[in-house]
């Protein structure tokens, strides 16, 4: 199998993973979950990178699929979470975009070293 259905799965992989693990443990902890941001971070890279070849293109979509996640996040605590009284921190959305872009970086940095 070829680098970018990896790279897609894996992203499917951690989703479903913090997911199911943030449900079954009951973590709401931000901290949780900047691991999630910075393995997204990377094999997004690495996707969009196999997509593209071009490293410039693959951190931009990155950063808008780090976005989008954000903004999914947001609607989920206003349609879903606002009755537990959970809301998100706009410091959290901030560190995420920037966990994510240094994923991004990461990723990239593999790809050049690698490829």
């Amino acid at each position: 199998m070829n680098l970018a259905l990896w790279s897609f799965l894996g992203l499917i992989a951690l989703v479903v993973i913090s997911h199911i693990t943030s449900f079954v443990f009951h973590i709401l902890n931000d901290r949780f979950y900047s691991f999630f941001h910075l393995a997204a971070g990377i094999l997004a890279a690495v996707f969009f990178y196999t997509l593209t070849q071009n490293f410039i293109i693959s951190i931009i979509l990155t950063f808008i699929l780090g976005i989008t996640w954000e903004i999914y996040e947001w609607y989920q605590w206003k349609l879903i979470l606002k009755k537990k009284k959970f809301k998100p921190d706009p410091t959290d959305t901030r560190n995420d975009l920037v966990i994510d872009f240094i994923g991004s970086l990461i990723g990239i940095g593999f790809i050049a070293i690698r490829y």
